[in-house]
C-alpha cells in the first residue's frame, strides 16, 4: 500500500513539474530560461558526463578559461545532477535536452523529497502531497529555473528524512542511507553542502542519535566528497577566489526581503518590488506561512522543533552579512568566504517550513480529514506561476565547432572575448571538447584577465602570448568583431603572424579561422572582402529580424515585422513563430533591391524580404512574448533565427 502512493506521489510531482514549467518540455532540445548561465551549466553537466569516461582524473580541468586549470572549481561542479543523467546521455540524448531533463526531475524530485519528509512525519500522505508542492514550486525556485542546481533541492530534505530515520532505529544500514543523502547534497550543489552540513549538525544536537554507526558513515561520505572539494580549496589559495565584503553584503537579504513576491505569481503582484534584485524575492506565499504558523499546536514536539530550528536557520543566514550568524560563517568558517548569495540561505528555511506545513495540515485537518487535500490543491493553485517564456536556442551546431572537433587543435582562442560570446563559446564546447581560452564564470583566473586585457584594445603583444601558453587556432565571428579587431587580423596577416585557414558559415559575415604558428602572408579576395566589411558567400540559409528589437515595447499601433532571408536554393517561406511555438503566423516575401546588391550571388530578384504588420496583439500570444524567424528555402530545409523577447502594449 505505501509503495503504491509513493509511486503515485511520484507521478504527480512529475506531472506538476512539466504543468509548472510548460512548454519546456515541448521544447527540451532548446529552451532555456535566459542564454546565460544555463548555457554554463550544460557545459558543466557535459563536461562531468565526458571527462567522466575520458579523463576522470583530469575531471576538474575542463576546457575553459585556458590556460588556467581546475575550471570546473570556479563554478558549481553539478556533479550530483550529472550523475542522474549519464543514462540519459547513453542513450544519445543531446547536452541542452539532458539539461531540461535535469530542470524537470530536479523539480520534480524536490516535491517528492519534502512529500517522504512530511508523510515520514505525520503519517498522512496528504500531508506531505502539501509539503512537497509547496517545497518543489516555492516562488524561490522558480525565480532560480536559471539554475540547475537550485532546481535540485531534494537531497536537503533526503538528508533531514535520513536522520529521522535513523534516529528512530539505529543501525548501520540507516546510517548508510543518511550518508548516501549527504554525500549526493555535496555532489549537487556547494551552497546546499554548507548550509545543509550545518543544519544537520545542529538537528543532530537536538535529536542525539547514536553516535558510531552515523560518526563512521558521515566520515566516509566526506571522504569521498574530499576530491570534489579539494580543488576549490586550491584555486580559493592560488588565485585569492573569494567573495568581497561589498558583494556579498549586496546579496545579503534584509527582512523585510521576506515580503517581496516573485512578479510572476499572480497573487502576489501587490508584493512584487523590481527594484529588489531577484536573488532577494524570498516570499513563500501566505498559506505557507499560515500552515506554518497552525504548527504550533501540533502534538510532535521534536518535530516541530527541528522544522523551527531549520526556519530560524535559513531566516538569519539569509541576511548574510546584515546579521551575526553569516558574518561569522563569512569571517571564519572555511569555504563560506567563497559563497557570493547568502539570500540562498533561505532553502534551508523552505525545509523547515515544509515540515512545519506537513504538521501544520495534520492540526487543521484532524476533524476534517477532507481539509488535507484542500490544502494540498490550494498549494497547487497558489503556486502555480504565469505560464514561462522561455528563451529558444537555435538548434544544431556551428560549422566551425564541429571543425573544431574533428581536427583537434591544442586550445582556441574566440573573438570577441565578450560574455556573450563566452556563453556561446560554451554551449558549443560540447562539439568539441577541446580547450579554450573562452569562459565566463562567478570567479575569473588571471590568465585570462591577462589574455582578455591584449584583447582590450588590440595588442601587437596578443600573438607571442598566445603562442606562448600553447593557443594555435584563433576563431573570429564576423558578425561580432569591431573596427580595431578586425584591423587587428589585418595587419596580423600582412605580417605573417597570423595565417588563414579557413571561413564557414555562421551568423551573416560567417566564422574565420586562423592559424597562430604564422607562415608566408596570404591574400586571397575572400580575406579582403572580410577585412573590407564586404560580404562573403553562405552556403546555408542566413538573415537577421531588423523589427522588432530585443525587450521592445510595440507601440499602440501595432507592431511592424521586418527582417531578411537569402538562400542559394532561394526562399520559400518565412513564418513568425511567437509563444514558444504555439502560434504560427505567415509573413509575407519581397524583393529588397538594397538587400540584393549586397549578396549578388543570389539573384537580383530573390525575395529577400520577409514582413507582416500586426495591428493588434494575435490571440494565444501573451503581453510578454518572444518570437521565432522560421525560413524554409527551396528544398524544404527549415532554419530558425535566434529568439527575439519583446512586449506588446
Amino acid at each position: 500500500m505505501k509503495s503504491r502512493q509513493h509511486l503515485a506521489a511520484a507521478a504527480l510531482f512529475v506531472a506538476l513539474a512539466v504543468a509548472f514549467t510548460w512548454p519546456l518540455a515541448r521544447l527540451l532540445n532548446v529552451a532555456v530560461a535566459w542564454p546565460g548561465d544555463p548555457y554554463i551549466n550544460t557545459w558543466i553537466l557535459d563536461w562531468d558526463w565526458w571527462a567522466t569516461f575520458h579523463r576522470p582524473l583530469s575531471l576538474f580541468d575542463a576546457n575553459a578559461f585556458y590556460p588556467a586549470h581546475d575550471a570546473l572549481a570556479f563554478s558549481e561542479n553539478l556533479y550530483g545532477v550529472a550523475l542522474i543523467l549519464f543514462p540519459f546521455r547513453a542513450a544519445g540524448v543531446p547536452p541542452l535536452a539532458a539539461y531540461n531533463v535535469a530542470m524537470l526531475l530536479g523539480y520534480a524530485f524536490s516535491g517528492f523529497a519534502a512529500y517522504l519528509l512530511g508523510r515520514y512525519v505525520t503519517g498522512s500522505w496528504w500531508a506531505g502531497i502539501a509539503a512537497g508542492i509547496f517545497y518543489a514550486f516555492v516562488p524561490f525556485r522558480t525565480t532560480h529555473n536559471v539554475h540547475v542546481q537550485h532546481v535540485w533541492g531534494g537531497w536537503l530534505p533526503m538528508m533531514l528524512l535520513a536522520l529521522l530515520h535513523y534516529t528512530r532505529g539505529p543501525s548501520w544500514k540507516r546510517a548508510s542511507l543518511f550518508a548516501a543523502a549527504l554525500l549526493m547534497n555535496g555532489l549537487t550543489n556547494i551552497h546546499w553542502l554548507l548550509f545543509g552540513t550545518l543544519a544537520i549538525a545542529v538537528t543532530i544536537a537536538i535529536v542525539r542519535p547514536r553516535f558510531t554507526p552515523l560518526a563512521v558513515c558521515t566520515l566516509a561520505a566526506f571522504v569521498l566528497l574530499a576530491p570534489f572539494l579539494w580543488p576549490y580549496l586550491r584555486v580559493a589559495r592560488e588565485y585569492g577566489m573569494r567573495r568581497g565584503w561589498r558583494e556579498t553584503k549586496s546579496y545579503s537579504a534584509m527582512p523585510r526581503d521576506w515580503l517581496v513576491a516573485d512578479p510572476h505569481y499572480r497573487l502576489y503582484t501587490v508584493l512584487a518590488d523590481e527594484r529588489v534584485d531577484p536573488e532577494r524575492w524570498l516570499f513563500p506565499g501566505a498559506l505557507s506561512i499560515l500552515l506554518s504558523i497552525a504548527a504550533v499546536l501540533s502534538r510532535d514536539r521534536r518535530a516541530l522543533g527541528i522544522g523551527v530550528t531549520w526556519l530560524v536557520l535559513g531566516f538569519f543566514g539569509s541576511l548574510g552579512l546584515h546579521a551575526i550568524f553569516h558574518r561569522f560563517l563569512f569571517r571564519y568558517a572555511p569555504g563560506f568566504r567563497a559563497i557570493r548569495v547568502p539570500a540562498r540561505w533561505a532553502n534551508i528555511a523552505y525545509v523547515g517550513m515544509a515540515l512545519l506545513i506537513a504538521l501544520g495540515v495534520v492540526v487543521l485537518a484532524r476533524e476534517r480529514k477532507w481539509l488535507a487535500a484542500v490544502f494540498a490543491a490550494a498549494f497547487a493553485i497558489e503556486l502555480c506561476p504565469t505560464p514561462v517564456r522561455w528563451y529558444l536556442a537555435t538548434p544544431g551546431t556551428a560549422e566551425v565547432y564541429r571543425w573544431i572537433g574533428e581536427t583537434k587543435p591544442n586550445a582556441v582562442l574566440e573573438l570577441p572575448m565578450s560574455p556573450d560570446g563566452a556563453y556561446a563559446a560554451l554551449i558549443n564546447a560540447p562539439a568539441h571538447h577541446r580547450p579554450l581560452v573562452n569562459g565566463i564564470s562567478g570567479f575569473v583566473p588571471p590568465e585570462s584577465v591577462a589574455i582578455e586585457r591584449l584583447t582590450e584594445p588590440m595588442s601587437d603583444a596578443l600573438i607571442p602570448e598566445l603562442r606562448r601558453v600553447g593557443v594555435d587556432t584563433i576563431v573570429a565571428h564576423a558578425d561580432s568583431l569591431n573596427d580595431a579587431m578586425r584591423a587587428w587580423i589585418g595587419r596580423e596577416l600582412a605580417g605573417g603572424r597570423l595565417v588563414f585557414v579557413r571561413r564557414f558559415d555562421g551568423g551573416i559575415y560567417g566564422d574565420w579561422v586562423f592559424s597562430t604558428r604564422g607562415g608566408t602572408p596570404q591574400k586571397t579576395a575572400e580575406v579582403d572582402a572580410f577585412l573590407r566589411y564586404d560580404a562573403t558567400y553562405n552556403r546555408n540559409i542566413f538573415g537577421y529580424l531588423d523589427i522588432p528589437r530585443p525587450g521592445e515595447t510595440i507601440g499602440p499601433g501595432g507592431a511592424y515585422i521586418s527582417g531578411f532571408a537569402f538562400s542559394p536554393f532561394g526562399v520559400r517561406e518565412a513564418n513568425l513563430l511567437f509563444q514558444n511555438h504555439a502560434v504560427r503566423i505567415p509573413a509575407f516575401l519581397s524583393e529588397d533591391p538594397r538587400m540584393s546588391r549586397r549578396w549578388p550571388w543570389y539573384g537580383p530578384h530573390a525575395k529577400a524580404r520577409f514582413q507582416r504588420i500586426l495591428k493588434e496583439r494575435p490571440p494565444g500570444v501573451r503581453r510578454e512574448t518572444d518570437m521565432q524567424v522560421e525560413i524554409v528555402d527551396g528544398r524544404g530545409r527549415r532554419t530558425l533565427f535566434d529568439d527575439r523577447q519583446f512586449i506588446w502594449p
